[in-house]
């Protein structure tokens, strides 16, 4: 019997990237999957649309946003709950080719040890350049990036990475249940690159599909918040790397903090801005230390957006 694959995909407005990703997914060949659209309090009219144009799609509503760990482990509850074989977490602003799931589903059936799957992602504009297909994670200095010097042809076998992108991620239903989806704490970046972590620390691999593709549009949602994200990425790492560096984890939080800072004396834009991402690294040190995770306090605060 064909594995069913719960396809999640987290909303917070952005109504016609959602729906040109889900008309995409209409093409997908993929036979037995469904899709469960949860939305994290959007102020548009996107869970409508989704509603009146895709009937046949679960949409959770929120009414408030859980961030992108919360927003996902709603739909990963909902999904093991229902009784599915895999969860597919799928970004709202990408496309997918209509064989990609199916890749996908394959490799994993055929390899028990592949925890967490990845097609290799091209930027949407322009579609020939890729997104992510690798990785690299240096966690006594926090260098966590996007490593694509490896151009992998379709017909490649996967191949291990570090970690892979939550902007598409394939796992296994049991291993998310086991797991518990996402830590809740980082709310926003690193959370996938902590899943990453604790999957191999099941002694289970990371691995990107060549055969599978799909296309990304560019962290739309993350440049909507671009005056906050700053934050998120100094606490997030330093919640990394006291999770997962054991002893070392004060040299690398000196480095991640005293790195954010050299960044900011060489930054050339105006004064208040430099202020502005200042605070917003002193609130992360802050908050880590006082262990005050999940959404940023100030976000709602107009001046830091």
């Amino acid at each position: 019997m064909t594995p069913e694959v719960a396809i999640i995909i987290v909303i917070w407005n952005g109504r016609q990237d959602t729906i040109e990703c889900l008309e995409s997914l209409a093409d997908d060949t993929y036979p037995n999957k469904r899709l469960i659209v949860v939305d994290n309090g959007s102020s548009d009219d996107s869970v409508a649309s989704i509603r009146d144009r895709f009937p046949e799609a679960t949409v959770i509503e929120n009414h408030a946003n859980l961030g992108f760990t919360g927003g996902n482990n709603v739909g990963i509850r909902e999904a093991v709950a229902k009784g599915a074989d895999y969860v597919y977490l799928l970004n709202n602003d990408t496309t997918v080719e209509p064989e990609a799931l199916g890749m996908l589903v394959a490799a994993a059936e055929k390899e028990p040890h592949f925890g967490l799957l990845s097609p290799v992602m091209h930027y949407f504009d322009p579609p020939r350049e890729i997104w992510f297909a690798g990785s690299q994670i240096k966690l006594g200095t926090g260098l966590v990036i996007h490593d694509n010097s490896r151009q992998p042809e379709r017909t490649e076998a996967p191949y291990e990475v570090p970690w892979v992108s939550g902007c598409a991620i394939l796992m296994r239903a049991s291993l998310a249940r086991k797991l518990e989806g996402f830590d809740d704490r980082y709310y926003l970046t690193f959370e996938d690159v902590d899943l990453s972590l604790r999957v191999r620390q099941e002694g289970l691999a990371v691995v990107t599909v060549p055969a599978a593709r799909i296309y990304h549009k560019g962290g739309k949602s993350g440049k909507r918040i671009s005056g906050i994200g700053y934050y998120y990425v100094v606490r997030n790492k330093l919640l990394l790397v006291q999770k997962h560096c054991g002893a070392g984890y004060l040299p690398a939080a000196f480095r991640i903090v005293g790195s954010h800072l050299w960044d900011l004396v060489r930054d050339r834009r105006e004064m208040k801005v430099r202020l502005r991402y200042l605070r917003s690294t002193f609130d992360a040190v802050w908050d880590h230390l006082f262990r005050h995770y999940g959404a940023y306090r100030s976000a709602s605060v107009k001046t830091w957006i």
